[in-house]
């Protein structure tokens, strides 16, 4: 049971979960759904790698890279736990708020909870780079790229195409 917690075994494990939720294409039109299909075949191929990477260790009786969780990786388990639900809330949020201003709130909720140091200064910075990224990349991708976004449902007329 001790070397089903290898790391090997585990990342295969999470690629395959990963392979098996994104696996589905929504649209007729196949330039839509290509790139992500064929991005996760890539994922399948590092899943089917490293599978076969943790069958040849325990045929050759080498030594296994064990998880042990010490008590530095609780605190950081902590940590990515609480971005895990920012980024959830994130993706619940965004057809409610917008994409612009959904973005700003999880950049901002997670680069202010990621600070270590948290002064004023600092705040300040977790507040003021998303907003002007935001805007840049607001600009950059409606005007260069085309890209559309969804819109607020909350909030109608609020958000800007």
């Amino acid at each position: 049971m001790q070397k089903l917690l290898d790391r090997d075994f585990l990342t295969f494990l999470m690629l395959l979960c990963v392979y098996a939720v994104f696996s589905t294409g929504t649209s007729i039109d196949a330039k839509d759904w290509i790139f992500p299909l064929l991005a996760n075949y890539v994922i399948l191929t590092v899943a089917v790698v490293m599978i076969l990477k943790f069958i040849f260790m325990l045929t050759a009786k080498r030594i296994l890279d064990i998880v042990e969780l010490t008590k530095e990786d609780r605190v950081s388990s902590v940590d990515v736990l609480i971005f895990f639900l920012i980024v959830l809330a994130y993706m619940f949020v965004m057809y409610g708020f917008g994409f612009w201003l959904s973005s700003w709130l999880m950049l901002v909720l997670s680069t202010t909870y990621l600070t270590l140091e948290k002064t004023l200064y600092n705040i300040g910075l977790a507040v003021a780079v998303p907003l002007t990224s935001c805007i840049l990349f607001y600009f950059v991708f409606l005007y260069f790229f085309y890209v559309p976004f969804p819109r607020a449902t909350w909030w109608i007329g609020f958000m800007p195409d």
